[in-house]
């Protein structure tokens, strides 16, 4: 077992910049539909309503999940609850970019928020169990500084892909999340798990 002074290994910081670019790929999906609104609306003759939902639908459940998968992940383990949130989102980001009507992308968006939801609170637990000390401090500095850059990095990125198509602002997503599923895999041990119980009501 480590010690609070010891370096970490090379592979703990190489699982952070997997974890962290997990972070920065639903931060991005936060902020990266209200550049590609208008392309939508016109590629897919949606209503006002329907435009309104799209950009929504994400953060509502996002803000709603966090806390029971951050409990989730508690007692099923952070590592496997992270990558379950992947595929989520993952497979989600395939619907919505091959979505053929407004209402299925609504739909993908609802569900790419389940995703994100596990995500976020998984990643911080994944970064707390793998370092120690001074290095876990430099750790969530690095994390946290990845969720300020992607919500800049949101809006810019939608604009050039925009330039292409809207569908390629999800479809992006899906490579990423291979390569960050693989990183994890390799470079990060399981997170502890704890006894309890959610308590559902």
């Amino acid at each position: 077992m480590r010690t609070e002074t010891e370096t970490p290994p090379l592979r703990l910081w190489l699982g952070l910049i997997a974890v962290s670019l997990g972070v920065a790929l639903i931060v991005v999906d936060l902020t990266i539909v209200n550049v590609i609104l208008a392309p939508i609306v016109e590629d897919l003759a949606i209503t006002s309503i329907q435009a309104q939902w799209i950009q929504e639908s994400y953060a509502i459940v996002f803000a709603a999940l966090l806390l029971v998968a951050g409990r989730l992940s508690d007692l099923y383990g952070a590592r496997r609850l992270f990558l379950i949130g992947l595929v989520v989102f993952g497979a989600t980001s395939l619907l919505a970019a091959l979505a053929p009507s407004g209402g299925l992308l609504i739909a993908a968006r609802f569900l790419q928020g389940v995703g994100g939801a596990m995500i976020l609170p998984t990643s911080l637990a994944l970064v707390n169990a793998a370092f120690t000390g001074k290095a876990r401090g430099q750790a969530f500095a690095i994390w946290g500084s990845t969720i300020g850059a992607a919500a800049a990095l949101g809006p810019l990125l939608g604009g050039r892909l925009a330039d292409f198509s809207w569908r390629w602002a999800f479809g992006i997503n899906i490579p990423a999340v291979a390569l960050i599923m693989v990183a994890v895999l390799i470079y990060l041990p399981a997170a502890p798990k704890n006894a309890g119980r959610i308590d559902w009501l």
